[in-house]
């Protein structure tokens, strides 16, 4: 069960949000799921709580998993991967990560970001799940790990909102369509956010780069 950024997301906001939601994704896996199911589940949950992995996003999963009709003996499996992901996640940005960031960090292992690049992430800015979802979209484009690393502290040294996180990703990824071979493509775009840092306006995707008047 791949999720798409934008599932990333959804996971990210329902995590966020379960402890005060009416329903949560634990109520609807009980009310939806077969029993069986929701039983395993609810194991495997009380299982890894000791090593601080919330069950929210487990159940997240599995209703994920069961609107896509992923058979029942795959469910409970394909769930028990993503907590392994979630303890990995755990140990490379520490005990201090809320759930959103543990949930990006996830996501980020799975589309071939090592844990090494997740310890890497600096401690004394904000790290936010828009970072971690950047640096994974960079990392599966072929963009070199150290470099998309590089692309992401520079938006964190900034304190770029998410929207100019995403712009830049897309700017990277933009120019690699075009035949830009990724490493140059994101050493443009980091002269980009470093002229935009200096200039102040956003940068939309495809636009060129803001320089300061002399």
């Amino acid at each position: 069960m791949r999720n798409s950024p934008w599932i990333l997301l959804v996971v990210i906001a329902l995590a966020a949000s379960g402890a005060t939601a009416q329903e949560t994704a634990r109520d609807r896996a009980a009310r939806t799921l077969p029993a069986p199911v929701f039983e395993e589940l609810s194991s495997l949950a009380a299982s890894v709580e000791g090593s601080g992995i919330p069950e929210e996003p487990l159940f997240a999963k599995a209703l994920e998993g069961a609107a896509k009709r992923v058979p029942q003996d795959r469910l409970v499996p394909a769930v028990r991967e993503y907590a392994g992901r979630l303890r990995l996640s755990r140990e490379a940005l520490g005990v201090d990560a809320d759930v959103p960031l543990l949930v990006a960090g996830a996501d980020a292992l799975q589309r071939g970001v090592a844990a090494s690049a997740l310890r890497d992430l600096p401690r004394d800015r904000p790290r936010t799940p828009m970072a971690l979802l950047v640096l994974a979209e960079l990392v599966e484009s072929g963009v070199p790990v150290d470099r998309a690393l590089d692309m992401v502290r520079d938006a964190m040294a900034q304190r770029a909102r998410d929207q100019r996180m995403l712009d830049a990703s897309a700017r990277v990824r933009m120019l690699i369509r075009q035949g830009v071979p990724p490493r140059d493509a994101v050493e443009r775009v980091r002269a980009m956010l470093r002229d935009a840092g200096r200039a102040g306006p956003a940068l939309p995707p495809g636009s060129e780069p803001v320089r300061p008047r002399r």
